[in-house]
């Protein structure tokens, strides 16, 4: 392995790419601190938990940001050893990605609870003509989850395979490559499922203008969870780095580019498959017992 100054390997940059990136990943954070502002208005069980979901995203796509603006100032000698310095800034725009896919998502997941929660609340006003419109609508906020979730998985794969090339300094071995990427696509198959099975019955629940219907929440509150220790995590790690033994990340260590994959594609995945199964869907109101 013998970066040039940029540290470029297979053709990409994380030190030239590392602007735009953080660019990106704070106007994403300064767009949910404008959705945030509405939400306030909002009493429902829903707002609040979108709220929540919104602030925990805003708080790991800023910290992204400031990790992106850091990686612009890391500067490589001329001569000399690089290794050491590329295999840190590698390893940071690996970690980094995975907090902006993860804060990505929760955006979208957050806006289609916005759109689906307003469709309910507009349909029981509205003249039953008018509800396969707003029955569109939810459909749109599942659907555009999913868009973010399948295109977040797909980058982070990929992103995997290519931190796995740097570090090795070679391409990973066929079975490696297999492995990541029927796994990506394994979660892209469940989150499908997930948003086709929950829009399916939020839809149906619309159409029944006899019985009110319910959002249920699911795994909304742990997506939250997750992206907070995600934030907390990885920021630490990206901001420790020079001070852990460079033999880690250059010769390198399995362990530690393990622990370095799980914050970039395993726990950003699993905050994606939990926002998919907490699109806006209809929960069963159990009936109550006459005393």
């Amino acid at each position: 392995m013998n970066p040039d100054e940029f540290c470029t390997s297979d053709s990409w940059s994380p030190l030239t790419s590392a602007s735009a990136y953080s660019q990106l990943a704070g106007v994403l954070g300064g767009f949910l601190i404008t959705a945030i502002a509405l939400l306030f208005d909002r009493k429902s069980r829903e707002g609040v938990h979108t709220l929540a979901l919104f602030s925990s995203a805003v708080l790991i796509l800023m910290l992204d940001s400031f990790i992106f603006s850091m990686m612009t100032g890391s500067q490589v000698p001329t001569d000399g050893d690089r290794t050491g310095i590329c295999a840190i800034t590698w390893t940071q725009g690996a970690v980094s990605t995975g907090m902006l896919a993860a804060g990505t998502t929760a955006l979208f997941g957050g806006l289609g609870w916005m759109l689906a929660s307003h469709a309910v609340n507009q349909s029981v006003r509205s003249d039953p003509a008018d509800i396969p419109s707003y029955s569109l609508l939810a459909d749109l906020g599942g659907w555009l989850t999913f868009a973010a979730a399948m295109t977040t998985t797909l980058i982070l794969s990929e992103t995997s395979i290519d931190y796995l090339h740097f570090m090795f300094g070679r391409r990973p071995e066929f079975w490696l490559v297999a492995v990541v990427t029927t796994t990506a696509a394994c979660v892209i198959v469940v989150d499908f499922v997930l948003v086709y099975l929950r829009t399916g019955s939020l839809r149906k629940s619309l159409a029944d203008t006899e019985e009110p219907t319910h959002l249920a929440l699911r795994s909304l509150r742990i997506a939250t969870i997750g992206i907070v220790v995600l934030a907390i995590v990885a920021s630490w790690l990206v901001v420790s780095l020079a001070r852990f033994p460079k033999d880690w990340l250059t010769v390198p260590n399995a362990g530690a580019v393990m622990f370095v994959l799980f914050l970039t594609a395993v726990l950003p995945t699993v905050v994606s498959t939990a926002i998919c199964n907490s699109v806006a869907s209809t929960e069963k109101r159990q009936p109550s017992v006459a005393r």
